[in-house]
């Protein structure tokens, strides 16, 4: 495994105060490495604060030290000796939890998006990881700390979401043997596939069928547009947190290059997640609207409503792809 030069971990003291962070609209890297290494850090040092400022997704809920999550707020008034930001390519992805940094004495910022904008005053930056749980994973290997059944449950949902189960091509021979060594500390996977892929409610899938029937396919099908408003989420009774991978339906079809997610959001704001499979690099797309993320995976925010939106991404495509 990688061997770090200058650990960030060798630098925590058993008496300091220490922030873990991650981004908003969390998803299972996110909370993987955040539980991941905030069960770490308390095997070093007792004042360890996992903080998120977003609603925590229910299927993520079964997660070892989900009872150590708390929701951040200004009100909390604590200074820290280190705030690790993790899988975080911007300060803007934090949220109000960004005011945080102005409070810590040191940000650790580790990541693995070849968009981040290296903002913390040490940076781990890895963009060929698999996902940041893979880079946590090599810092607590390199110092020596061991894992337990509960870290590496933890470590595992990052490494298995963010390669979409293994298939998607950030894949690589070392993600698999991290894994295997994760498999190591008899990991549940069962309880794991259950709680990710076999557990959605039935509004959850009428809303998959809707969204299907109503998807839009333009540039000779190489781009599936897939429009979200709240009224449609209030209609069906699913949230955000529960949405994500309806994207993938979209990329998987034959012939689409590019598939587009779009959510209202508050201000009159629309998020917009992209996918690609071959050629097109969709970071790039993203950076032109403020955003980033990988080649394949990215997103940013744009200022409209859906329709809007949608109509400055089909513009950007065409003046950057000739589509």
């Amino acid at each position: 495994m990688k061997a770090w030069k200058n650990n960030p971990l060798a630098l925590v003291e058993k008496n300091n105060t220490i922030a873990v962070i991650s981004h908003v609209e969390p998803d299972g890297d996110s909370l993987g490495s955040l539980l991941g290494l905030g069960l770490a850090l308390k095997k070093i040092c007792g004042s360890v604060y996992i903080f998120i400022n977003d609603d925590f997704p229910q299927k993520y809920k079964f997660l070892p030290g989900y009872k150590y999550i708390t929701t951040y707020d200004n009100s909390h008034n604590m200074d820290f000796d280190f705030c690790f930001v993790l899988d975080c390519g911007d300060l803007q992805r934090l949220g109000y939890s960004q005011s945080i940094l102005s409070r810590s004495q040191n940000t650790v910022n580790v990541d693995h998006h070849i968009s981040n904008t290296e903002f913390g005053s040490i940076n781990i930056l890895q963009s060929d990881a698999s996902s940041t749980c893979e880079i946590i994973y090599d810092l607590l290997e390199d110092f020596q700390l061991q894992l337990d059944v509960d870290i590496a449950t933890c470590l595992y949902i990052g490494l298995a979401t963010d390669t979409g189960n293994f298939v998607y091509d950030n894949t690589t021979a070392k993600t698999f043997r991290v894994a295997a060594d994760l498999m190591n500390y008899n990991i549940n996977l069962n309880d794991i596939s259950y709680n990710l892929y076999q557990n959605k409610s039935i509004n959850n899938i009428r809303f998959l069928g809707h969204i299907l029937k109503h998807m839009e396919i333009s540039s000779n099908g190489k781009i599936a547009m897939i429009m979200i408003t709240n009224n449609l989420l209030e209609e069906y009774n699913v949230t955000i947190n529960e949405i994500d991978s309806v994207i993938n339906y979209a990329r998987d079809i034959k012939g689409v290059e590019i598939a587009v997610m779009l959510k209202e959001i508050e201000g009159n704001q629309v998020k917009a997640g992209f996918r690609s499979k071959q050629e097109a690099n969709v970071s790039t797309l993203a950076q032109k609207f403020g955003g980033g993320g990988h080649k394949k995976a990215s997103g940013a925010t744009i200022k409209g409503n859906v329709k809007e939106a949608r109509e400055k991404i089909e513009k950007q495509i065409r003046i950057d792809l000739g589509w």
